[in-house]
């Protein structure tokens, strides 16, 4: 699914892929300094979805990467930080 996915949104990396336990149902994606990008699902999450709902959660995912979001939230949370 996930490499379906990144090759709908066209991206030749594909990032690693994830699965934590924990109850709360969630998903994110991480770079450690801009690199090696990853997804991290949890397993209730995985629970709740079938395979067509549980791409589009990854694609959302890979969006936030192909956006570069992880950046932007960064440079905000540092504004934010030095604005207290």
């Amino acid at each position: 699914l996930l490499e379906e996915a990144c090759s709908v949104l066209d991206m030749a990396n594909v990032p690693d892929l994830f699965v934590k336990q924990n109850p709360q149902p969630n998903a994110y994606t991480m770079a450690m300094n801009g690199d090696k990008p990853f997804i991290v699902v949890h397993s209730s999450l995985l629970d709740l979805c079938d395979a067509a709902e549980t791409q589009a959660i990854l694609a959302h995912e890979l969006g936030h990467l192909k956006c570069e979001h992880g950046i932007w939230l960064s440079l905000g949370n540092i504004a934010s930080a030095g604005a207290r």
